[in-house]
């Protein structure tokens, strides 16, 4: 679960492939810090299997956009979201009904589906 997640993976992607992977360590329960430490990093979108509503609605306001309850494979998950961004929910965890948390109100999801031809050059953290 993302809230006791003490080490986060950081992916730059440039051109459509990964160029840089590094990991940074954190205090979970300290979000201000860990804000700081994705936005020193130029984090652009946060990954990430469960999340609690208090820390999603906290990054979501802070500017990150999140891309919640995903499982899965590391690189397979990443080249699905820069090829294929609509094809993102088939690494959705196991048991997870997307609701009005994940599906209208989250920015990723609605960019999904109303764009999801649309290419843009991301840098996936």
């Amino acid at each position: 679960m993302f809230d006791f997640a003490k080490t986060l993976m950081i992916v730059d992607l440039e051109n459509v492939k990964t160029s840089n992977r590094s990991f940074i360590t954190f205090d979970p329960q300290n979000m201000n810090q860990m804000l700081y430490q994705l936005q020193n990093q130029r984090t652009d979108i946060l990954i990430c299997g469960a999340i609690t509503d208090d820390r999603s609605i906290f990054f979501e306001q802070n500017g990150m956009v999140l891309i919640p309850f995903i499982f899965g494979n590391t690189d397979q998950i990443l080249a699905t979201l820069m090829n294929e961004k609509h094809r993102i929910l088939d690494f959705r965890m196991a048991g997870v009904i997307l609701n009005n948390f994940s599906s209208q109100k989250n920015f990723f999801y609605k960019i999904i589906k109303m764009r999801p031809e649309r290419k843009r050059k991301y840098k996936f953290k």
